[in-house]
């Protein structure tokens, strides 16, 4: 699978969450404490994997506009690492919770816009199809490892 498929895949996994954690449903502090726990793994996995593998690979093009690109994301990564911990100190019945939760979950939509529709662009025009696909099958085994500790 190419890495941008596996990305946007990621991207979709984690919309859903933040869809169910938006659910009058998941009102009860124990459900909210577990969804943002499966949100956060979920979001420290996902950035590992591209920290790691993607963005090197990116940033190791002769495309300076890539190197931007992934400069840009880097620091929204450590931005959204800020607000997890922050949140990781918080309880859900906290009533600052429901803000920085909500100001999480837009700094990761517009990550992930940004990464969809300009460093995706970019790794298909400087990456050849069969790295797209080689960078997809590493990220897939290093998620493998990833779950693996993080359980």
């Amino acid at each position: 699978m190419k890495v941008t498929v596996l990305l946007r895949n990621d991207h979709d996994a984690l919309k859903g969450l933040f869809n169910k954690f938006k659910k009058p449903g998941t009102r009860n502090q124990n459900g909210r404490k577990d969804l943002f726990d499966e949100i956060r793994r979920e979001i420290a996995i996902h950035s590992q994997m591209e920290l790691e593998i993607f963005y090197p690979a990116l940033s190791g093009t002769a495309s300076t506009r890539a190197r931007e690109l992934v400069s840009t994301a880097e620091r929204e990564h450590r931005s959204i690492e800020k607000l997890l911990q922050e949140l990781s100190g918080m309880n859900p019945s906290d009533k600052d919770f429901e803000t920085k939760m909500a100001h999480l979950m837009d700094e990761v939509l517009r990550h992930i816009a940004m990464e969809e529709e300009g460093i995706f662009d970019e790794a298909r025009k400087n990456l050849p199809e069969f790295r797209l696909e080689e960078l997809g099958l590493e990220m897939e085994d290093r998620r493998r490892i990833l779950v693996t500790l993080a359980a």
